[in-house]
């Protein structure tokens, strides 16, 4: 038998409406009091009507979180914790993987308050109040996350450095030329050189990597995804490499996890989804939002030598 309001309030000897109220946090209800009417929920298991808000309403508590590359280790975790995060503020995250129309079609049955993007590109929803994209929301935040990679990527390289890296091998697919630009520019190691490969021909990637080990003999790698990073650790090893006596391998990771094999260098998924489930509350409370960058973090293991 499912838990109702009406047995919140018996128990927590209140009102109805006041157990009504502190459930949509309303401000008319005591912080104490709003408080132990939460906490009783919790405990009795009790489960918002999403279907009986709507109706009320004309919205839900829930929100949308489309992530059609989930497949990625870095969106995966990205879901895990906004989800978790988005639970703790009283909303209802729902997750979508499929299809673009199977999502407009799912959170439109929801009525969303709002939706967020996880892709590198952008997706056009109608009848939702907004829509968030960290990755590509605008110009502001395109620019604000290219300058987040760059400060993971000089914390990682000034690290390689100083513990006695003077020659490295950047390996990034075409399209994400970033990090060979940063080390360039930055001149922190004596040689730098580039391999550029596609993912999605291994047999030219493995060759790739293979002639550009043999030609540079860079005691450091520096990859611009956990995946290439894996792959290249894997290609190492067959060359006959001592990881990481003879060479470091170390990689870029949106949204840092611990068990990786790799070490990375990045931006924790915890605190990146803190900010983000911070950002849509504050919007659909129609509050000021003041975003501070997080800081680049590090995630060592036995692929580097110190």
């Amino acid at each position: 038998m499912s838990i109702t309001i009406k047995d919140i309030a018996r128990e927590a000897n209140v009102s109805f409406s006041t157990v009504s109220k502190a459930l949509n946090d309303s401000p008319l209800v005591k912080e104490p009091t709003k408080q132990m009417i939460l906490a009783l929920a919790k405990e009795m298991g009790y489960e918002i009507n999403t279907s009986a808000k709507i109706l009320a309403t004309g919205k839900s508590n829930a929100v949308g979180i489309y992530c059609p590359s989930i497949t990625k280790p870095a969106y995966a975790a990205a879901c895990l914790e906004i989800s978790h995060q988005l639970k703790l503020r009283g909303f209802l995250p729902a997750l979508s993987t499929s299809s673009f129309n199977d999502a407009k079609e799912l959170f439109s049955r929801l009525k969303v308050a709002c939706i967020i993007i996880l892709d590198q590109q952008d997706f056009y929803f109608t009848n939702v109040d907004f829509t968030y994209n960290p990755y590509t929301e605008n110009n502001e935040t395109k620019e604000r996350f290219y300058a987040l990679k760059k400060d993971a990527a000089i914390k990682a390289a000034s690290l390689l450095t100083h513990s006695g890296h003077h020659s490295v091998l950047t390996v990034s697919e075409y399209e994400e030329d970033w990090l060979s630009e940063v080390i360039k520019k930055e001149a922190l190691f004596d040689k730098v050189h580039h391999c550029y490969v596609n993912t999605n021909d291994l047999e030219r990637l493995f060759t790739a990597i293979k002639k550009a080990l043999d030609q540079t003999l860079p005691d450091a790698i520096m990859c611009s995804s956990r995946k290439l990073a894996e792959l290249t650790l894997m290609i190492s090893k067959s060359l006959g490499l001592n990881i990481p006596v003879e060479c470091s391998i170390i990689a870029y990771e949106e949204n840092i996890e611990p068990g990786s094999p790799i070490s990375l260098f990045g931006y924790s998924a915890e605190k990146s989804a803190v900010k983000t489930a911070d950002y849509i509350t504050a919007k659909i409370n129609e509050q000021e939002f003041d975003y501070v960058n997080n800081k680049p973090e590090i995630m060592l293991n036995y692929t580097v030598k110190l």
